[in-house]
């Protein structure tokens, strides 16, 4: 048996082939006709056996896609993608030598990927590290936040509350030339404790490629308490000696073949290096305490928290127009020629980007080690010292090794601290690049891009020139080397009328390391890409979203290789994969798209992102957006984008950077002043028009943001004192609603009676009622106790969600209550909550914390644990009987009743909180403006579908197919019986059931139609159910031509013609009938006869009724139009042959949905989810719908 399912080369098939194979063999032994016809029909007989074959084993193996398991993301990635050659098959030469065998192949690659010599700088470390600047002064309040330096000292030796210390770092504030903070006595030096350990296997992702010493992170992620104990020694002997064991030092390179490139060159191969996990382990605790003396620069938008691309190319986007918004005066002479005028003009901003080659293999070991000299802590600069030298790698071609060649320059790739170190490296360069005037640079890694101001060219290239020159010394200095022809540059401008902002003679060239870089203009035939966006010279990233959706449509062709209509993930796995691996690369950079992008790419972007939607559910093309996005629950596009774009200027506005805190420019005197498309003002006046009514504003006070964690890692060794209790399992046989609440109560009771020794009981609540809140917090002396000693609460906003409240009451509850009694005898503590999720979050452990608020409490905890105590938090069910529980619910509902909270003022506002109702009104909002008048709407409304994937009146999963074919049907159209009547198109909407006009009853019954009024033939609504159903043939509205030579009848005249020529070639093709057949009325040509003949009075198949409704122009959120038509009688909707048409009453009572509807036993959304939808089309319609059930 295979992973998948059963073999596909079972021994059917292998017989089949061997049949096949014989016959051929005798064939090509003695070729004849009999042996040639025998070998045909084996082969007929194994081809389509194989083709079965694979294809079941194609449609179980979508089936079982699991979006937690990595495999499945990278077999929807390998869809429809050429695969790269592996170097063993396809290494032939660098085009000098030739390589017969695959060692001498990675000795090759080993020198390409190995080719630096150390320099005359790199000497020995300890020449280079400065003993007497090791001991400096330490900062207590770097360590312990902005507060008196006695009480810092005081907290942290007596083990009271630490304060955050999670405060932002501006590039005013980097100090030092690398951005270190030095201290005298540093507590680095101590040796690491579990909880360090812990914190750092946690962080340890499964599925990664061993080292060479071949331990993989899934070992070390199990390991058991005894091996954790020991790989705890190993590394605390290895930190506190300074001595890095030989297979931490050993690498070994893979070289995968770059995109594109030719197989027989060795550049064409990038170098992936692959490391002991064991020392990646090693090298996060040690940066753990390295981040907290060192932070990175902050116009380093790499390795940062809250840091990321997108936020890097939005500031570009804002000095770009604010440089726009900025006017300088141009005296020009008049078109009269007598005298000058005064002109406003922009000023322009020039966009260098530098290329480094190999920036993190050229680092100069001694330049690095001048920088880590300042690092506190004797063992931490010996462990970093030793991390970096004697080091070796090895290049692997299949199988085989090359010989290992020393790594004298530049930090480890593949290891943790490889990036950290280089943005140690690089801080004195940015922080030399940001000194001059009108100048601004930013990186992203080893990306620099350089921004200069300039009111022109003449004024801008001669400083981008300067900088440049600076750059290039400082790079020789240090050891880095600009690759010049990967260099680009760009020149921001609106007007095209200046000639000032093109150099067409060359005067003003732009110069780096002797080479000049291209300039792009407006004109230009490509664009400058930053980060994988295209910016154009306007930057209204119009380019960057027609490739955005291109880059997208190759996704959704390989995501519908996985969502087959007859097999497939469960509606909501395919979602994630859609959310996940489609939208995600529809979406980079879409909130800065969307903020300064025309409609017409907007609406592109729609189209892309409502075809996902459609994968989802499986529904046509022809589905109108917004029932797609409804089917696969998903949102509409415009709200993730301004979703995104309001939680960056919230992240701006935390790290408190200096572009965020710039006054608004000051508008030229005429009209026509432009404003930033990233305005905060604008963009903060649209969010508090939605968000005014809960009381959240620009000026509401936000919750502090987590940059890091404000507990020091060698100050969490007593977090083994902290136990918690997460998981309270339950019989899940019990279905009774009361049965299980006293299940829950026992289960409750029973694991907090293991606890009723402590000492103290504190006791936690949340409470939401829109727009009151509260978070409470109980003291008690026992379990059963029902004397309160003392309780505490706090208002926690008009919109918080639960999550927050919970959070909020124990963080109340533990520094009012409990931080108070620190000094008290009695040191053992049972906390309970009924926030599960609340206890995962801080099962994490207080290193690992992303949120302010969990560090917040683990602070509290660990201050405790410090102190001698014990805490215990435990789980418990809300709201089945659980006497500390009811006691803490209890006094939230009285607190929210009364408004009368023993805090003053309002918890600050949660930044989760304010985005969700940020998204919450936008999505309100954008529902009440979607068209009425389709039948997604007029069955289900805006309410989105269940992605369950079961049957919501029997529970039972239901298949893929069964799936596709019912949010088809909810959406009015399905390949079985076509299209009902929809309001965005041009058909008829009367009911087949109801609308039958006497022309058309005469007309069915001269045919012998079974389905005439009057007939005595049982109507298809009243068949017996051993009555096979008959799939209806679709009518059409094309005319019936007859041959003027032979007996044949064609559909549609094109058909009459065709015929004629192929089989009647000696005759003329005939000519268009042009005269109505009812009404002998003549027209000038064929569409317009046959637009008359569709509508003719005398026609009794005619259409009664034209759709006027008006159409779509864009899909951008706006008041839709509602349709202007008139129905003739009921129309012809899912809605009416559901619940009201009585042609239908028959059907739906022979099939128990008309009593059960009545009775209550499910509703009418619970109907459109079922079996019994599929069935009751196929007796109203006859689609065999309930054979694929």
């Amino acid at each position: 048996m295979h992973k998948d399912g059963p073999r596909l080369w079972d021994d059917t098939l292998m017989e089949a082939e061997r049949i096949a194979t014989d016959s051929k063999a005798r064939y090509l032994q003695s070729p004849s006709p009999d042996r040639e016809a025998e070998m045909q029909r084996t082969r007929s007989q194994f081809f389509p056996l194989l083709r079965e074959r694979l294809r079941n084993t194609y449609l179980r193996r979508i089936s079982k896609l699991n979006p937690g398991e990595p495999l499945a993301w990278k077999y929807i990635s390998g869809r429809k993608k050429a695969s790269l050659p592996s170097p063993t098959s396809m290494l032939l030469g660098d085009g000098q030598h030739t390589y017969k065998t695959a060692r001498r192949a990675a000795n090759a690659l080993n020198r390409i990927f190995l080719s630096f010599h150390p320099s005359h700088k790199a000497v020995r470390f300890s020449k280079g590290i400065n003993r007497q600047s090791a001991s400096l002064n330490i900062n207590a309040s770097f360590l312990f936040g902005q507060q008196n330096n006695s009480e810092s000292a005081a907290t942290f030796t007596s083990g009271s509350s630490l304060s955050s210390s999670s405060e932002p770092q501006d590039k005013n504030e980097a100090a030092t030339t690398s951005g270190l903070v030095a201290h005298l006595h540093s507590p680095l030096d101590a040796p690491f404790n579990r909880t360090e350990l812990l914190a750092a296997l946690r962080n340890t992702p499964y599925g990664k490629a061993p080292g060479p010493d071949e331990v993989y992170s899934e070992a070390l992620r199990h390991i058991s308490s005894k091996g954790l104990r020991f790989l705890l020694r190993c590394i605390n002997h290895s930190w506190m000696t300074g001595t890095i064991p030989a297979e931490w030092r050993r690498a070994t390179i893979v070289p995968p073949l770059k995109p594109g490139k030719s197989p027989e060159l060795l550049e064409s191969y990038r170098p992936i290096s692959l490391t002991s996990i064991v020392s990646k382990v090693a090298e996060k605790m040690a940066l753990k305490r390295l981040l907290w003396v060192w932070t990175p620069h902050p116009h380093q938008y790499a390795y940062r928290s809250m840091r990321t691309t997108t936020m890097q190319l939005a500031h570009l986007i804002h000095e770009v127009v604010h440089n726009r918004n900025h006017y300088f005066q141009v005296s020009l002479p008049k078109k009269s020629g007598i005298g000058n005028q005064l002109h406003y003009r922009p000023h322009r901003t020039l966009l260098v980007l530098v290329d480094f080659s190999k920036a993190f293999d050229s680092i100069d070991h001694r330049v690095l080690s001048r920088l880590l000299a300042n690092i506190p802590g004797v063992n931490c600069r010996r462990w970093l010292r030793n991390f970096l030298c004697g080091r070796y790698a090895k290049t692997r071609v299949g199988h085989r090794h090359s010989d290992r060649r020393p790594m004298q320059r530049g930090v480890p790739q593949g290891s943790v601290l490889g990036p950290y170190l280089f943005s140690l490296y690089v801080h004195p360069l940015l922080n030399l690049l940001n000194s001059f005037a009108g100048v601004t640079a930013d990186m992203y890694a080893d990306d620099l891009s350089i921004i200069v101001k300039g009111q022109s060219r003449e004024d801008a290239i001669p400083t981008a020139n300067m900088v440049l020159q600076k750059l290039h010394a400082w790079s020789q200095e240090n050891g880095l080397a600009i690759n010049p022809s990967k260099c680009e540059a760009a020149w921001f401008t609106l007007s095209t009328h200046t000639e000032s902002d093109y150099d067409r003679e060359g005067k003003w060239p732009l110069v780096v390391a002797g080479c000049q870089i291209p300039v792009m203009t407006m004109g230009a035939s490509r664009t400058t890409k930053l980060l994988g966006m295209d910016l154009d010279p306007r930057l209204t990233l119009n380019v960057a979203a027609t490739k955005q959706c291109a880059a997208t449509s190759q996704r959704i062709s390989q995501l519908r290789c996985i969502a087959h209509k007859e097999a497939g993930p469960s509606p909501h796995d395919l979602r994630t994969f859609v959310i996940g691996y489609g939208a995600s690369k529809l979406r980079y950079g879409s909130e800065l798209i969307w903020a300064v992008a025309t409609d017409s790419a907007k609406n592109e972007m729609q189209k892309t992102y409502a075809t996902l939607a459609r994968i989802v559910s499986g529904v046509p093309s022809t589905v109108d957006p917004e029932s797609a996005l409804l089917e696969a629950n998903m949102p509409p596009l415009h709200v993730l984008c301004l979703r995104v774009r309001l939680s960056i200027f919230e992240n701006t506005r935390a790290c408190q950077m200096d572009w965020m805190r710039r006054p608004p420019p000051e508008p030229p005197p005429r009209a026509g002043f432009r404003i930033s498309p990233l305005s905060r003002d604008e963009l903060y006046a649209f969010v508090d028009a939605y968000t005014k009514d809960y009381g959240i504003t620009e000026s509401s006070p936000r919750e502090e943001r987590f940059f890091r964690s404000s507990i020091p890692p060698w100050f969490a060794a007593s977090a083994h004192r902290v136990t918690i209790g997460v998981e309270l399992p339950t019989d899940h046989s019990i279905t009774d609603e009361e049965e299980l609440i006293r299940e829950k109560r026992r289960v409750s009771e029973e694991v907090l009676a293991l606890h009723s020794h402590r000492s103290w009981i504190l006791t936690t609540d949340g409470g939401v009622d829109v727009p009151k809140s509260a978070g409470v917090g109980i003291l008690l002396s026992s379990l059963n106790s029902s004397e309160i000693i003392e309780k505490a609460s706090i208002n926690c906003g008009a919109r918080p969600c639960s999550y927050r409240t919970e959070s909020r009451a124990l963080l109340l509850a533990l520094e009012r209550l409990m931080i108070p009694r620190i000094r008290h005898r009695r040191k053992t503590l049972l906390v309970v909550t009924d926030s599960q999720s609340l206890l995962a979050a801080l099962n994490k452990g207080p290193l690992s914390q992303t949120d302010w608020t969990e560090d917040q409490i683990w602070q509290r905890l660990l201050t405790l644990t410090c102190a001698g105590w014990s805490v215990h938090l435990q789980f418990c069910y809300g709201h089945c009987g659980v006497h500390v529980n009811e006691l803490a619910d209890q006094y939230a509902t009285q607190t929210m009743e009364s408004g009368q909270y023993t805090e003053q003022g309002i918890a600050p506002l949660w930044h989760t909180d304010l985005l969700t109702c940020f998204t919450t009104q936008l999505t309100n909002k954008w529902r009440s403006t979607i068209r009425q008048d389709t039948h997604r709407y007029l069955l289900g409304g805006a309410r989105p579908s269940d992605l369950s994937g079961k049957d919501l009146t029997t529970q039972e999963v239901l298949h893929r197919q069964e799936l596709v074919h019912l949010a088809r049907a909810r959406c009015g159209e399905s390949e079985l019986w076509g299209r009902l009547y929809w309001a965005v198109r041009d058909c008829t909407n009367q009911c087949r059931f109801r609308n039958t006009s006497p022309e058309q009853s005469a007309y069915m019954r001269s045919n012998n139609d079974p389905t005439a009024p009057g007939t005595d033939t049982v109507p298809p609504s009243a068949r017996e159910e051993d009555v096979s159903p008959v799939r209806r043939r679709t009518l059409t509205r094309r005319r019936k031509e007859k041959c003027p030579h032979c007996d044949s009848t064609l559909t549609g005249f094109s058909g009459l013609v065709s015929h004629c020529r192929s089989f009647h070639p000696e005759h003329p093709p005939p000519l268009p009938e042009l005269k109505c057949d009812f009404c002998d009325t003549v027209f000038p040509t064929r569409r317009s006869t046959a637009q008359h003949r569709s509508r003719c009075a005398h026609n009794p198949d005619a259409t009664r009724h034209r759709n006027s409704s008006a159409r779509r122009r864009s899909l951008l959120p706006q008041d839709q139009p509602a349709s202007t038509s008139t129905p003739i009688g009921p129309q012809e909707t899912l809605h009416h042959l559901l619940l009201e048409c009585p042609g239908t009453l028959a059907v739906r009572q022979r099939l128990g949905i008309e009593q059960d509807l009545r009775l209550g036993k499910f509703s009418q959304w619970q109907l459109l989810h079922s079996r019994k939808l599929l069935s009751l089309l196929d007796h109203l319609l006859g689609t065999q719908m309930a054979l694929y059930s």
